[in-house]
């Protein structure tokens, strides 16, 4: 022992094994606790998962703009995409090795954003000061995105685009230094614009936010350069692979612009209803506006002005606003409810902190999940019982010929093809934009065999609605939903 304290004295480099093996021991029980988190909320997502058959129309669009790519058809040139196209790309290359089943491209989706989260839980760590401040912060936003829209465990943009951001953003917070750092910065946020354009507002409160509060005020300028130049070296080849496409700039850009806007009284329901089905929101953003007043944390201050930003951004600075909107500022909101609570539990119960951590993170991490599933499969009639009674009969028809849906989700679920066409895998903008009308709609049908409408989806279409009369029979209709067979 003697000899080991004089070779640590003569070389402080020596760590003294205990130590050492202390330190590994922690960062696998670290480790084993983000692993087992992640494996149950992954098997918490699974419960009555199968029975959600068409949970939106997004879902269905992207999978089925996926399969047309791997039928060599193009986005923009041969089909309408109304996003830019990497979450098309990514289930284009997924069908292409596992085929088309929804309930497989569900498991890998919600595998891949489960391990988004691991930056997430890092960047709350750190702020937190506690790992189960990390754990908690990724409990919450996996509970929140499943109760403002469902997400997380079907297929969405916003959790896909959080993901590079969220990794962008914990490269800025726990390691800014490098050139290497910065340039992969600049690629994470441009993969997010790849994904969602919407992404451009939480980076530009990130940049806002670093220049009130920056790592280096005498290296702003060339910090973030070196973010650009990373985020150029990725969407200078895509932009012009993407402007070489025909309709890209009308589909993905003119399209929004052509959407009628939402009244404010409508928006304003639908952030109520956030605020109701995730109370911790409001938490969050309290939290966010006093740590911009009185916090001293530049990182907490800058995720706070995401977070307070961004979600004024959304509320109020776009055409429309709907609930799901606020996903894409959720990361940062669950960071600031967990530094917030762990702030009050150790003032108020510090001797039974952990405990009760560990107490929040089941509830959020698992049995407010489960209580959302059971209700949702109970009452989302639309999305769960109607359509699972029309799939079975689409998958029976003897004449395997095409249909239409509007949710082609439909056509994934029976093994059939969308009529082909520019709207095949969505429908939906070019109703906003007045695109669609009764001689497309009357065109669309002619070369169906099958057709699923919701409940007055053609009320405005009055002369294809006439068409459909005379050309169809309906072996089915409910409240939600009818199905059409020609005749």
């Amino acid at each position: 022992m003697h000899l080991e304290a004089v070779a640590r004295a003569r070389h402080p480099l020596v760590t003294d094994p205990s130590v050492t093996a202390s330190a590994a021991a922690s960062r696998w029980r670290e480790a084993a606790g983000v692993a087992g988190l992640l494996v149950a909320v992954f098997v918490v997502f699974l419960y009555r998962l199968s029975s959600v058959v068409i949970s939106d129309m997004d879902e269905g669009t992207y999978l089925y703009a996926g399969k047309l790519l791997t039928q060599g058809l193009l986005p923009y040139r041969d089909f309408l995409l109304a996003h830019p196209p990497l979450v098309v790309l990514l289930a284009a290359g997924w069908e292409s090795l596992a085929g088309y089943d929804i309930m497989a491209a569900r498991l890998a989706y919600l595998a891949v954003v489960l391990l988004s989260t691991i930056p997430l839980y890092l960047i709350a760590r750190r702020l937190t000061g506690a790992m189960a401040g990390g754990l908690f912060a990724v409990a919450t936003y996996t509970s929140g995105m499943l109760l403002l829209a469902n997400m997380g465990r079907t297929i969405r943009l916003e959790p896909i685009m959080n993901a590079f951001l969220i990794g962008g953003f914990a490269l800025y917070l726990l390691r800014p230094g490098t050139t290497r750092v910065r340039l992969l910065i600049g690629a994470l946020f441009a993969a997010a614009v790849l994904v969602k354009l919407v992404a451009v507002v939480p980076i530009a409160f990130l940049v806002l936010g670093d220049l009130f509060w920056p790592h280096d005020k005498r290296r702003f300028l060339t910090w973030w350069a070196m973010v650009a130049l990373g985020g150029a070296s990725v969407l200078l080849p895509a932009s012009a692979l993407l402007l070489a496409q025909p309709h890209f700039v009308q589909d993905v850009l003119l399209s929004q612009l052509a959407r009628p806007g939402l009244p404010w009284s409508l928006r304003a329901t639908y952030l109520i209803q956030d605020l109701v089905r995730f109370p911790i929101i409001p938490i969050a953003l309290i939290a966010a506006a006093w740590l911009l007043v009185r916090g001293v944390d530049a990182r907490a201050r800058v995720v706070a002005l995401v977070s307070l930003g961004g979600t004024l951004g959304l509320v109020f600075a776009f055409r429309t606003f709907f609930g799901y909107y606020l996903v894409q500022i959720l990361p940062w909101i669950a960071v600031l409810f967990a530094m917030a609570t762990f702030a009050v539990l150790r003032r108020l119960t510090p001797a039974r902190t952990s405990l009760i951590a560990a107490g929040l993170i089941v509830l959020f991490g698992a049995a407010i999940p489960l209580a959302y599933e059971e209700v949702y499969f109970r009452t989302a009639k639309d999305h769960v019982a109607s359509p699972a009674a029309i799939v079975p009969l689409l998958s029976a028809d003897a004449d395997k010929g095409y249909m239409y849906a509007m949710y082609p989700a439909f056509a994934l679920w029976s093994n059939r093809a969308e009529v082909p066409g520019y709207y095949a895998a969505d429908s939906l903008i070019p109703r906003l934009t007045g695109q669609l009308g009764d001689a497309e709609f009357i065109q669309t049908f002619s070369g169906a065999q099958s057709i699923v409408l919701f409940e007055g989806e053609l009320t405005e279409y009055p002369q294809a609605q006439a068409y459909l009369a005379e050309n169809f029979s309906s072996p089915f209709h409910d409240a939600n939903y009818s199905l059409w067979v020609r005749k």
